[in-house]
């Protein structure tokens, strides 16, 4: 998709901030989240259903579409910068805030060592990741649009967030569906030449914090 912007690591483009400035005709400002930066439109709270708006996000999957299209939200990814970046266009701004919420609330966690979805080896890799700085985050939002940027520093960082990227395509904004099970995907990677160097911390991790569905 080529309306879709970098955003590399916690920082805004220029070119995005073009892209959000043309986008922001709507009432609304541009609010943005990062690893170092709290949403101003993001709600606080301890309950995972309402904090994160799972419940809302699956409900409305199919709200979400590419920016200037009606395709699927997908992802522009670049294997040699280590990053994947999203461009999406909601059908609402309520529904944009919801996105940002959920991605806000999920970053929240993950910087404060916690597990969702602790039954998922792919999901616990991305945990660790993210709890050890091996990736960063951007989200920024003007209106019904809202632009997300990751950013990796190793191989294996990149081959994490590249895969978690494919399930949210794929799975969830193409059919509402959050309970796959990637953990064999994780595997793969984990055995890959990719993450020779953190393979054994990564291991212990997935032992130390894996539950079973449903615990």
């Amino acid at each position: 998709m080529n309306t879709k912007r970098w955003i590399i690591g916690t920082g805004m483009s220029l070119v995005a901030v073009a892209f959000l400035s043309a986008c922001g005709s709507s009432s609304s400002k541009t609010t943005r989240t990062s690893d170092n930066n709290t949403s101003e439109t993001a709600e606080s709270g301890t309950s995972e259903g309402k904090s994160s708006n799972i419940p809302y996000l699956k409900q409305n999957h199919a709200n979400y579409s590419e920016h200037g299209s009606t395709q699927t939200p997908a992802p522009v990814k670049d294997a040699n910068t280590k990053t994947i970046n999203w461009t999406i266009s909601a059908s609402t701004e309520e529904d944009a805030i919801k996105l940002q919420e959920h991605l806000k609330f999920m970053e929240d966690r993950l910087l404060n060592d916690q597990n969702p979805r602790a039954w998922d080896k792919l999901f616990l890799m991305e945990a660790y990741m993210k709890y050890n700085k091996y990736y960063t985050t951007s989200v920024e939002r003007s209106g019904t649009n809202v632009v997300v940027g990751k950013n990796a520093t190793t191989a294996c960082a990149y081959e994490v967030i590249s895969a978690h990227s494919d399930a949210v395509q794929g799975d969830f904004f193409a059919r509402g569906d959050i309970m796959v099970d990637y953990s064999l995907k994780a595997e793969t990677i984990l055995a890959s030449s990719a993450c020779n160097d953190v393979r054994t911390s990564l291991e212990n991790y997935i032992t130390s914090r894996q539950k079973r569905r449903g615990h």
